[in-house]
């Protein structure tokens, strides 16, 4: 399942401002693996991340749902974003 184009992008502009990621913009597409990929990535990153989702998107992310797979992908986590936008 593709995430809409628009919150795709929005998660993609969040992300690269959370993790100060300028650089690799033109490289992030639905597929761009995050996780594990992306040295500013870690366990900060994933909190900043988080936090940075929440109130962009005015949406809560519980604890148990910050999982590897959620952030495994670009597209995984802008399609985790629009489930919570539903």
């Amino acid at each position: 399942m593709q995430p809409a184009s628009t919150t795709l992008n929005d998660v993609k502009n969040v992300l690269i401002t959370a993790l100060g990621i300028k650089e690799n913009a033109a490289s992030l597409g639905p597929s761009t693996p995050l996780l594990g990929s992306l040295p500013e990535l870690d366990s900060m990153g994933v909190l900043q991340l988080v936090h940075a989702l929440e109130d962009h998107f005015q949406i809560t992310i519980q604890d148990d749902e910050i999982t590897e797979e959620l952030f495994e992908t670009l597209g995984t986590v802008a399609n985790f974003v629009e489930a919570k936008l539903r």
